[in-house]
């Protein structure tokens, strides 16, 4: 159960993990499930927003800083009815990664299953506990190979957040649903993006949107 305008910063300190295409992901999940959707664009890179650019629908809202303050940008999604809103932030040790974590309600930290990104997600569960909320990792872009995944789990296990017991594969669909303006559910809805999607989304309900 969804409390009413609940925000979730989407965080990794490092670049290339995926991290807006799940967060615009999730959006359009909770739209799915009936919520009003918005993201926050706090990543100057833009991501999410130019990919609203190349929507054909108005949903979900996708707004950037453009001066404003995060708390500013939030209250205004939220005042035009905006029930669960992302935060897409930027990766590396930049000031707005703790921001978010400070003005959201959760965060989920997104990580690729390899050392390289697994190394950095100590820092960022460290950034998420400073501020007091409560987080979940999952594991995003993974392979199909099972040992992969097995390692990965076995690290995260040592970290103090939980981590969702549903890993999204890194499958064409999702790139190729980000071209067009959409995400991986909206492009194939029986497809297995969208089952894996559909799981984070669960598990976000009933571990972290409480």
């Amino acid at each position: 159960m969804i409390q009413s305008s609940f925000v979730l910063a989407v965080i990794s300190r490092k670049g290339g993990v995926g991290k807006s295409t799940l967060a615009r992901s999730l959006a359009v999940q909770a739209l799915i499930d009936g919520h009003k959707a918005a993201i926050v664009d706090a990543d100057e890179q833009g991501t999410c927003f130019k990919w609203s650019k190349r929507r054909t629908v108005k949903v979900p809202a996708v707004e950037q800083l453009d001066g404003r303050t995060l708390r500013e940008a939030i209250d205004g999604l939220k005042g035009r009815g905006a029930e669960f809103i992302v935060i897409d932030t930027p990766p590396h040790d930049q000031p707005i990664i703790a921001i978010a974590a400070e003005t959201a309600n959760a965060a989920l930290i997104v990580t690729q299953p390899f050392p390289d990104d697994m190394q950095e997600v100590r820092v960022a569960t460290d950034i998420v506990e400073r501020a007091g909320k409560p987080g979940g990792i999952v594991l995003n872009n993974t392979p199909s190979r099972a040992h992969a995944l097995t390692l990965a789990r076995a690290a995260l296990a040592t970290f103090p957040m939980p981590a969702c017991p549903t890993a999204i594969t890194h499958l064409l669909t999702h790139p190729y649903a980000s071209a067009e303006g959409q995400t991986a559910q909206e492009r194939e809805p029986k497809g297995k993006a969208a089952a894996e999607l559909a799981g984070l989304w669960a598990w976000l309900k009933s571990s972290i949107l409480v």
